[in-house]
């Protein structure tokens, strides 16, 4: 045993030895069997305390051992996390009492000043992260300001060139209530700005004044208004053209519409429709009386005719029929666009009618070598409808498709019924000499034949231009609409519905 707990052992058991020993010769000798309880007791003690001794010195030979020995493991360590100021201070904990309280006392100032060193180091990068990051944030809010400003500079001139429009400008959001309202709007609407900002527009309007500046479907559009004056009760018609707003996700969350008073240009158009209807209904009179002493020359009771008087007659006759059906149109336009037309309804056979229609023009269109399809489904409803209405839709979309479309071309009606969309939809598709984009854009005008541009115009190919818009006004009484898809020698295809029940 060369530690110094073996030492400390070895001294324990010598003075375990050395008390005992000296115990037993400070009693007086006495004979075995003299020996009494006394002596028992202190050779026991002696004994006892001896071990007690031995046990002490021990533990602390122990203790002192694995001190010496970690503080031995952490000098080898070959990456200490100790300082080597205190790890000297550490090592000599081993000595006297003293010398150890003072050991602790250097330890503990070390100890204060590494952390306070430590604590400094993190303080100043602290203090840098968080200057950095102020600067970044102070930059930031520098360019959100220029940008803020810019945004403000560009509104305020947006607003500008707004006030200065002719025509009302009202910007409304996705629940109705005015965003922006500029002085004609103003002026047109009858209304203040100042009343109606952050309002619904439609709040505190007078019965019979009631209008929306946006398609029921919320998809904007174009459409016509009837204002009443508050004043002096004097009408206006609005024509308001709207546009949907839509945020980056495509959700709908505003309405910018453009207002114009076309009161006047609707008054010039009525005095227009009502001077051609005027006209137009003076003029059948004498027409009828021509045709029919035309006919009662060509049918030669009033005496014989040469060839060539029979054919001037008949040219003329030819003619006063086209103009006959010019006077026609025009009037049934006028009619229509004075809302004068009333519809017959009663419940009939869109099929049946179909039928008829095409049964009529066949011939037409076999001395043209046009085939005429019907694709019509044998379960369609009858519904309420005016049938000589739609038979004169339909004789006009198919006269114009045999019009256009060359021999052995063909020629398709179709139609069919979308229950849970309430309609039903006739179709009438050719494969004639179709349309350019600019021409669909006024196939609906008064007046206008298109289709014809660069194209050999044929004999049979005349008319008054006011077939489709006849057609439009009748599928419009109807409830319906009317579309139309073409693209130049590929053909053009109408496609008008019906509604199914009674509304309309």
């Amino acid at each position: 045993m060369s530690s110094p707990k073996g030492f400390k052992v070895i001294g324990a058991l010598v003075l375990t030895v050395f008390l005992w020993g000296t115990a037993a010769f400070a009693l007086p000798y006495k004979e075995e069997e003299e020996t009494d309880v006394a002596t028992n007791i202190v050779y026991t003690v002696t004994i006892v305390i001896g071990i007690f001794l031995a046990l002490g010195l021990v533990a602390i030979a122990r203790q002192t051992s694995e001190v010496k020995s970690r503080l031995s493991d952490i000098g080898r360590s070959s990456n200490p996390t100790v300082d080597p100021e205190i790890m000297r201070e550490l090592q000599g904990l081993g000595g006297s009492s003293k010398h150890q309280k003072e050991a602790v006392v250097v330890i503990s100032n070390l100890v204060r000043e590494k952390i306070n060193q430590h604590v400094d180091v993190v303080k100043r990068e602290l203090s840098d992260k968080y200057t950095k990051i102020v600067e970044e944030k102070t930059q930031e809010s520098l360019l959100v300001q220029q940008k803020f400003e810019k945004t403000l500079s560009e509104k305020k001139q947006t607003e500008a060139v707004v006030r200065s429009v002719a025509e009302g400008v009202v910007v409304v959001n996705d629940k109705g209530e005015v965003l922006l309202m500029n002085p004609a709007a103003e002026r047109l609407l009858d209304i203040k700005k100042e009343n109606k900002i952050g309002k619904p527009l439609l709040e505190d309007v007078r019965e019979g004044q009631l209008f929306s500046l946006a398609s029921d479907s919320g998809e904007g559009g174009e459409r016509d208004i009837e204002l009443t004056s508050r004043e002096d009760e004097t009408k206006k018609i609005l024509r308001s053209s709207s546009a949907v707003i839509e945020d980056e996700n495509g959700k709908t969350v505003g309405m910018v519409t453009v207002l114009s008073d076309i009161t006047k240009q609707k008054e010039l158009d009525q005095l227009k429709s009502d001077f051609v209807a005027g006209v137009s209904h003076e003029l059948r009179n004498p027409i009828g009386a021509i045709q029919q002493s035309i006919s009662v020359i060509l049918d030669k009771t009033a005496g014989p005719l040469t060839e060539h008087q029979e054919r001037f007659l008949t040219n003329a006759q030819r003619n006063l029929k086209r103009l006959s059906a010019l006077i026609d149109d025009l009037l049934n336009v006028a009619k229509l666009e004075a809302h004068k037309v009333e519809l017959r309804r009663e419940p009939s056979s869109i099929a049946k009618i179909i039928s008829e229609v095409m049964e009529t023009l066949e011939t037409w269109a076999k001395n043209k070598d046009i085939k005429l399809i019907k694709n019509i489904p044998d379960t369609l409803p009858e519904m309420p409808l005016d049938p000589n209405r739609i038979i004169q839709v339909l004789v006009n979309l198919i006269s114009n498709a045999i019009k256009f479309t060359s021999a052995g071309g063909s020629i398709t009606v179709e139609a069919r019924v979308d229950k849970e969309a309430g309609f039903m939809a006739v179709s009438v598709a050719d494969t004639g000499i179709g349309m350019t984009q600019e021409d669909l854009k006024k196939i609906f005008n008064k007046f206008q034949q298109v289709g014809l541009q660069g194209k050999k115009k044929a004999a049979d190919i005349n008319g008054t231009g006011l077939g489709l818009v006849i057609v439009k006004e009748i599928v419009r009484l109807h409830g319906g609409e009317i579309s139309v898809e073409s693209e130049p020698d590929k053909g053009t295809k109408f496609t008008f519905t019906l509604l199914l029940g009674n509304k309309a």
